[in-house]
């Protein structure tokens, strides 16, 4: 099991792991091309190299070579980051893959003089919310987004309060 840096030229591998992982989100969630063509299960090409641009650092947990899910780290300020794209494909769930690319991003966070880590997602989702809170995020506000046909809640962890 590693976790490499992907680099462009996985952009593909990326596109895939985002969309067959969102997937069911999107179904559970009512969610569609229509009302929300910027979520993830509708993840385009152009998006994946529009974040490279942005300097958003994407990470591929890989087993035998094959990719099993990806998680993203965004730079906001000199010491808050967002935690983004946190992905497992769906047959390799509950094995603990989440957890592994959570805290890899934390490494990263803290190698960069990162002090707190932020996510944005449904707000519905209670199940996705109460495994953040197991890893030390906080619900710390929500808000409602004209262009998304759901309510946002806000998390972050601190992370000098982690072990």
């Amino acid at each position: 099991m590693i976790i490499r840096q992907a680099s462009k030229g996985d952009i593909e591998v990326l596109i895939s792991i985002l969309r067959n992982s969102y997937r069911n989100v999107a179904e559970r969630f009512e969610l569609t091309k229509g009302n929300c063509p910027k979520f993830l299960g509708f993840c385009a090409k152009e998006r994946a190299k529009s974040d490279f641009e942005k300097g958003i650092k994407y990470y591929i947990l890989e087993q035998d070579h094959q990719p099993r899910g990806c998680v993203a780290l965004e730079k906001a300020s000199q010491d808050v980051c967002y935690l983004e794209r946190l992905a497992v494909l769906p047959r390799h769930r509950r094995k603990g893959y989440g957890k592994m690319l959570v805290n890899h991003l934390f490494e990263q966070a803290r190698k960069n003089g990162i002090q707190r880590v932020e996510i944005g997602m449904i707000s519905k989702d209670r199940k996705l919310k109460n495994w953040y809170k197991k890893l030390g995020f906080v619900q710390t506000g929500t808000k409602k987004f004209d262009h998304l046909p759901f309510i946002v809640a806000f998390m972050s962890v601190e992370l000098n309060h982690l072990r």
